[in-house]
């Protein structure tokens, strides 16, 4: 057997002790249990989520001048693949928020203002839910502006935790009046008028990931929620970002799930 698969880490490779390895060994009967009936019902992880966020899993990443838990990129990817031990739906869909986060720590560590975005996670730990993966280089929907902003209408799929609402952190293509096309980039809270959940995730695997697809209905979007604006179609440095803190947390899960089945 290979040795990773054998190896139960009980410290970050720093050496740090990682409590929350713990907290989750703690809850892991719970965790299973949700899992076990959310994988047979179609059903989001919900419970599971509650008690994330009573020990404040979500804001866990958060550095600790906002408030947050001030673990590490290694320690959180590290808690992923130990959740994954009880309830890999739960850990899947929590890696899809954490690498949002993570991806705004790094922006924070690299001078960036994000200091809004971080203060709200630590203070209110909603989940963050990415379309990133459906969306890619083309993105999809429609941007028709507006005074202040824009009218945003589209369907975006596979949106996992979508059925815990929260926050959408998503993107659309836009014609500018020169005729050039963009992708732009922002955030939009899923109880804005015009959201609405279709609830069409009856998936082989991972069921309880509640990756329904999110409906937006000429949601307003102020020009000042624009956070990126891209060349429609091409490669841009923002990726290198994204899927350099996404994959590890993600594939952290898979390990999980591989060292459990071992």
């Amino acid at each position: 057997m290979n040795r990773l698969m054998k190896t139960e880490f009980k410290q970050s490779e720093n050496g740090r002790s990682n409590p929350w390895l713990d907290l989750i060994a703690k809850m892991g009967e719970q965790l299973s249990t949700c899992d076990q009936q959310s994988d047979g019902t179609d059903a989001f992880v919900s419970d599971n989520y509650v008690k994330l966020r009573e020990h404040r899993f979500f804001a866990a990443l958060v550095p600790a001048e906002f408030g947050g838990g001030d673990v590490t990129f290694a320690e959180m990817s590290d808690i992923l693949r130990v959740m994954a031990h009880y309830s890999s739906s739960t850990a899947l869909a929590h890696s899809m928020h954490q690498h949002l986060v993570a991806a705004n720590v790094f922006k924070h560590k690299k001078g960036q203002d994000v200091s809004g975005f971080l203060q709200k996670v630590a203070d209110q730990q909603p989940v963050l839910i990415s379309t990133g993966a459906r969306d890619w280089l083309e993105s999809n929907g429609t941007m028709t502006p507006t005074e202040g902003g824009y009218l945003f209408s589209g369907v975006k799929q596979f949106a996992s935790q979508s059925a815990d609402g929260g926050i959408a952190v998503t993107s659309a293509p836009y014609e500018d009046p020169s005729g050039d096309w963009h992708v732009l980039h922002f955030a939009v809270p899923l109880v804005s008028e015009g959201v609405s959940l279709i609830e069409n995730w009856e998936a082989l695997g991972m069921r309880g990931t509640g990756s329904h697809a999110i409906k937006f209905e000429n949601v307003f979007i102020p020009d000042k929620a624009i956070a990126l604006s891209r060349p429609r179609g091409a490669y841009h440095g923002v990726w290198n970002v994204v899927l350099t803190v996404a994959m590890p947390l993600i594939m952290s899960v898979y390990v999980g799930i591989a060292q459990k089945a071992a």
